[in-house]
């Protein structure tokens, strides 16, 4: 009897896993072909949205935002902008005013 239920829990977490597993594979797909969103996968070169400067090759997190989902600050004009190379909205830059970005993270 204990190895029955021993079977059936490691069945119920295989199913729970693949079905995880099956979600998060569902919203990278969905937010690649979109080309939004924070799941999806950019493999393009961005430019920043404002000045065009392009994204540095490889990048360095100014915030947790950017850590978790992608995305970068530009050097040039400081316009921070999502891995599809749209601006962040309320996030600073040119025509940011003062102190708008304090606290940009998640």
């Amino acid at each position: 009897m204990g190895d029955d239920f021993a079977v059936i829990a490691v069945v119920a977490l295989g199913v729970v896993m693949a079905l995880e597993l099956a979600a998060g594979t569902t919203l990278v797909i969905r937010d690649t072909i979109r080309r939004r969103g924070q799941w999806g996968i950019n493999l393009r070169p961005v430019r920043c949205p404002e000045c065009g400067e392009p994204a540095p090759v490889v990048r360095r997190p100014r915030n947790r935002r950017q850590a978790l989902w992608g995305g970068c600050t530009c050097e040039v004009c400081g316009t921070e902008y999502d891995k599809w190379g749209e601006p962040v909205p309320g996030a600073g830059g040119r025509d940011a005013e003062p102190g708008a970005a304090a606290d940009s993270g998640v």
